[in-house]
Order: C-alpha cells, then structure tokens, then sequence
C-alpha cells in the first residue's frame, strides 16, 4: 500500500500555491550590515536607585565631546577621556545639572550622595 504522504515538504508559494518539487523561488541575497559595536556598548537610559535617590544611568564613550573635554570621577577623582566608556548619571528630581561622569567601576561603588 503507498503512503499518501511525500517524502518531501510541500513548499508554498507567496501566493499561497504549492510550487513543485525544485521549482524553487529564487529570492534577492539579503543585505546584512556591519555590526557596530559602539553603538552596542552603549547602553539605554535607565533609571537606578542608591540610598533612596533615583539616578538616570546611562553608559557612553563621550565621542560627541569637544576636542580636549576631560570628566573628573567623582569618586576616584580621576579623569575620564573621551572613547573611554563610562557612566553618566544625574538625580532625577534635581535635574540634569546634577550630571556627572563616572567610571563603570566607581559608578558601583558610589554611595548615591553627589556634592
């Protein structure tokens, strides 16, 4: 007895008719972009909390900066460079004028207090 089902799949068309065994539709090769890591380093806002203050984070590597901008971490007290990736990071409820630079390491360190 002959088995009604194929030894093959049944391919369906876009317009939803069965093509026939090697009758394959031929489709454009796909365009894949490079990767660019940068962008992927960086992260999206977020909103964290340190001794009951509410901090917007966000990581960045401070490209857009003029040429010869440094950041002081105000936890360590060292700069920070642009290309360097760090934190950024500003009290909610006082504003971005509260923004300061951090380095990823400090930025987990620090006690939620900005003077």
């Amino acid at each position: 007895m002959a088995s009604l089902v194929p030894p093959w799949p049944i391919r369906i068309s876009a317009a939803g008719t069965k093509l026939a065994r090697g009758k394959r539709r031929r489709q454009a090769p796909i365009k894949i972009e490079e990767l660019d890591l940068n962008r992927v380093r960086m992260s999206l806002p977020k909103t964290e909390v340190k001794r009951g203050q509410e901090f917007q984070v966000q990581q960045t590597m401070g490209n857009a900066a003029e040429e010869g901008k440094t950041w002081v971490c105000p936890v360590c007290s060292l700069s920070i460079t642009p290309g360097v990736i760090h934190t950024v990071a500003w009290d909610v409820h006082r504003g971005v004028q509260t923004r300061r630079h951090f380095h990823n390491h400090c930025w987990k360190l620090f006690d939620g207090v900005l003077h």
